[in-house]
């Protein structure tokens, strides 16, 4: 086997460094942002509670609010790259009842879907099934995708979501008459800041951070992902999870931040 050149050696070093650099560089930039936006959330928060407001200031607040909820979003979203990418995400796996787990999941997003009249159907079968797993990272995966499905799915359209019982795993599913993703982005659509250009134009203020995120987490859980998709007609994205997941604690013991 040929022996590479020290010039090649010292490039993927350097390129390593420069990740590394990038990453503590996220870290401590979401870390230094958290604090003053809490506090401005809570003040503006304050300040809608008075009975006493005219019409103008409350539209004001309104919009502060918005925007401090959409970084706090963002926030979130950095500090749990960074602690994906140092290993500091734990894996605490416990008995979950998946059925109940994913209700409450489609639940909580009642409000969205029905704005945009969707037909969100839930394949509730089996009845039941437990597994042993990370609620937190599950509960992650879940909410990311299945409001992916919401947000890229014009009004009317269907979203449809399923779980398969299999001899050693799950299989989730999360199927959808959306948007679709380009089939020459498809390939780079799991990176880091990484956007389809056509959920771009449907949803400008997304972050490219979700489905890397997914993809991480499924990874800590022993799992897979993968999708089918065309642009125009809908994606469909598989995950199948072990049906017991290996708890391991992180470097830091670190949970991942949910929406």
């Amino acid at each position: 086997m040929p022996l590479l050149p020290p010039s090649i050696f010292r490039d993927i070093t350097r390129e390593k460094e420069i990740d590394r650099e990038k990453s503590e560089f996220v870290s401590l930039a979401a870390h230094q942002l958290r604090t003053p936006l809490t506090g401005i959330g809570w003040t503006v928060e304050l300040f809608l509670r008075k009975e006493k407001l005219t019409k103008e200031e409350k539209s004001y607040l309104d919009a502060i609010h918005f925007s401090v909820q959409r970084l706090n979003t963002l926030v979130k979203l950095l500090l749990n790259v960074s602690r994906i990418e140092s290993g500091k995400v734990s894996v605490d796996a416990k008995p979950v009842e998946l059925v109940a787990f994913t209700s409450t999941c489609i639940g909580e997003h009642k409000m969205l879907y029905e704005k945009k009249k969707l037909d969100v159907v839930f394949d509730k079968h089996p009845q039941k099934l437990m597994v042993t797993t990370d609620k937190n990272l599950l509960d992650f995966i879940l909410k990311n995708l299945f409001a992916n499905a919401i947000n890229y799915t014009e009004e009317k359209g269907k979203v449809e979501i399923t779980l398969q019982e299999k001899q050693d795993s799950v299989v989730f599913t999360v199927q959808d008459t959306g948007i679709g993703i380009p089939k020459k982005e498809q390939a780079r659509i799991f990176g880091k800041f990484i956007r389809a250009s056509n959920a771009v134009n449907t949803k400008p203020d997304g972050t490219g951070l979700g489905l890397y995120i997914v993809r991480e987490s499924v990874n800590l859980l022993g799992g897979k992902i993968w999708f089918e998709s065309e642009e125009g007609k809908g994606s469909t994205f598989f995950i199948e999870l072990p049906s017991i997941s290996q708890t391991h604690a992180g470097e830091k013991g670190l949970v991942l931040q949910t929406q």
